[in-house]
């Protein structure tokens, strides 16, 4: 029996000798390890510790080390409540520290203890501890197996080191192809490190070998594949963080239609919701998905970041409590935190800019500049921020020149789709008296937004004319559709009150619709038509009578490096339009501006870049030169 490895049988005729014979010491060890052959871990364990006497140390050694094992796989199946979800793990791990306190003389088995343990570390989500052992076993030379290779490459993207955590993977793969949960893993580890083209191209080989409906041998209909399922939506998602939203969205919808009870699905679909700017209908499928499986915290994450985005961080706060209480240790949980404290904590921007009109008396000045700073103080109360600002501007005309140095103090609320802020300030020229802004917005479900603001000795106004004394009110109201993260239009309606009498009346349009979406270039299409009119046709400013343009652009953002939260990336703008103004006709502006982005930490952000363009005005071209330059600290 034993040659031809039936080891149930083996058991049965030595369980049947046993009972001739009990007291037999020689059938009771055949009894213990074929029991542990077999799997039987505990069972074999427990009947040694009852006569440990009868066995050899290296056979003590490797029947612990398999109690030891099995407890480790034990802790990793789904539990019935979270409070116990790492419990099992817990005590794998006294068991492991036991039989670390024994005298090993079995090698073999202390060797599989070593690889067993980097599965417990993994399950106690002891990441960094799992990937410094790794190294050092790949510097001794030790060859991981593949077993345990799975959860080193779970705990090696956790610790940020994706092309280590693809090398591992693959091992997994080439060893068992039919483990898809470590192929699947494998098509994130690309992602992780920038070849979105291979890990789809991996999913959709996994998804030509699986069958939706495969059939057993001699079955006359096919069952339910809920691998291709998962696989399917882990195919989608790979589409959105590659920037195919649309694809994605085409991806998991129907298979939600078709599957509505699985609550991955649901929450995947949230989160390509969520990345395409709708929070709501995001909102609506985690909530779904957290009814169907209270336990995955996929679902529970997706609350708190879509919450967060509406403002309602009141109703996220809980959701947020729950999961650091059961699921702190986990990375995307830590993830989540970080992403909480960035949006309460405070902000700030710094930026500068300078430009220099080179042929003529444009209305910008000779040459302009204009730099400050804005701090907005921690979220109180989930709703209220106090916000100070510095601004300072200037600009070099013909035959004068303006400075205006101008503090500011306000607040600003923000709950349930609604924003306010009031802003209130005096400008160093006296120009003018107090400045004071206020300005309210209001989003109707996901893809409606408007806004009002009304500004008194408005800065933003013509310099110009504030060299000549005369400060403007104004007030704008604007309205704007964003059907997606890659289209939408913006209308504009303007009017600025002039000291001296003059009324400046304009509207505005703006549309934009992305061309491409991959994972490191978006290219994306402007469109911009805009026209107004004074009513004074003296005035010392530049103040047309009539005056309108439409401009055509293109936005093209080229991501040169990444790593994570961290980036690298150029822009480039360039625009052309027909500019017309009464009583001098039409010309055609060009415009360009190329920048850079340095994205450092998740709240520390730099950007800068240089433009040029050739305006008109009253007919006399211009060529204008300008560099800006902007840091920002927090969200």
């Amino acid at each position: 029996m034993l040659g031809a490895r039936d080891w149930l049988g083996a058991l049965a005729s030595i369980e049947r000798a046993l009972a001739r014979s009990p007291g037999d010491a020689t059938l009771y060890r055949l009894r213990v390890l074929t029991l542990s052959d077999i799997g039987s871990s505990h069972r074999a364990w427990a009947l040694y510790r009852a006569r440990p006497e009868l066995f050899e140390a290296g056979e003590r050694a490797r029947l612990e080390a398999a109690l030891v094992a099995r407890a480790i796989n034990w802790s990793r199946l789904y539990v019935a409540h979270e409070s116990g979800r790492l419990a099992a793990a817990e005590s794998a791990a006294k068991q492991l520290a036991e039989f670390r306190s024994m005298p090993v003389a079995d090698a073999a088995a202390s060797t599989h203890v070593d690889f067993d343990e980097l599965i417990l570390l993994n399950r106690l989500n002891r990441h960094g501890e799992v990937v410094r052992r790794y190294r050092q076993m790949l510097a001794q030379g030790r060859s991981v197996p593949a077993y345990a290779l799975a959860a080193v490459g779970d705990s090696l993207l956790a610790e940020r080191a994706p092309h280590e955590a693809v090398v591992a993977l693959s091992t997994v793969v080439e060893h068992d192809p039919t483990d898809h949960d470590a192929a699947v893993q494998l098509a994130y580890a690309h992602i992780e490190s920038e070849r979105f083209d291979s890990a789809l191209a991996m999913l959709e080989k996994l998804l030509a070998q699986q069958p939706a409906w495969p059939k057993a041998p001699g079955a006359r209909r096919g069952h339910e594949n809920r691998f291709r399922l998962d696989v399917e939506t882990a195919y989608g998602l790979v589409r959105a963080y590659g920037e195919d939203l649309a694809g994605a969205q085409a991806t998991l919808e129907p298979l939600a239609s078709t599957a509505p009870n699985n609550a991955q699905l649901q929450s995947s679909l949230g989160t390509v919701y969520l990345l395409r700017g709708w929070p709501r209908a995001a909102l609506e499928r985690f909530r779904i998905a957290a009814t169907l499986d209270n336990l995955n915290i996929s679902p529970m994450l997706g609350q708190v970041a879509a919450l967060s985005e509406l403002g309602r961080f009141d109703e996220a706060r809980p959701i947020r409590s729950r999961l650091l209480d059961s699921h702190g240790s986990e990375v995307r949980v830590q993830d989540m935190e970080r992403r909480w404290r960035l949006a309460q904590d405070p902000s700030a921007r710094i930026h500068a800019a300078a430009g220099d009109g080179r042929d003529g008396a444009a209305p910008l000045g000779s040459r302009d500049f204009e730099y400050g700073i804005e701090v907005r103080g921690p979220l109180l109360a989930d709703r209220w921020r106090v916000l100070a600002r510095s601004e300072h501007r200037g600009a070099e005309f013909s035959d004068q020149s303006v400075r205006v140095h101008r503090n500011d103090v306000g607040i600003n609320y923000a709950y349930r789709g609604l924003a306010a802020e009031a802003l209130a300030g005096r400008a160093s020229d006296g120009v003018g008296g107090t400045a004071a802004s206020l300005a309210f917005g209001r989003h109707y479900g996901d893809r409606w937004n408007a806004g009002v603001v009304l500004r008194r000795n408005d800065l933003d106004a013509s310099l110009q004319a504030r060299a000549a004394g005369i400060t403007a009110d104004s007030a704008r109201i604007t309205m704007a559709y964003e059907r997606h993260e890659a289209a939408g239009v913006a209308f504009g309606l303007q009017r600025s009150h002039y000291d001296d009498g003059n009324r400046r009346d304009g509207f505005d349009v703006s549309a934009n619709q992305r061309w491409i979406s991959e994972p490191h270039l978006l290219v994306t299409g402007l469109l911009d038509i805009d026209a107004s009119r004074g009513t004074r046709e003296d005035a010392p400013y530049f103040n047309p009578e009539r005056v309108a343009s439409l401009d055509l652009g293109i936005d093209i953002d080229r991501i040169g490096w990444r790593h994570y939260d961290r980036h690298f990336r150029h822009r480039l703008l360039a625009t052309a339009g027909l500019h017309w103004q009464q009583n001098f006709g039409s010309d055609w502006v060009p415009a360009v501006r190329y920048g850079h982005e340095w994205q450092l930490t998740p709240s520390r952000v730099l950007q800068y870049g240089v433009s040029w363009s050739r305006p008109v005005y009253d007919g006399q071209r211009e060529t204008r030169v300008a560099v800006d330059m902007e840091v920002r600290w927090g969200r």
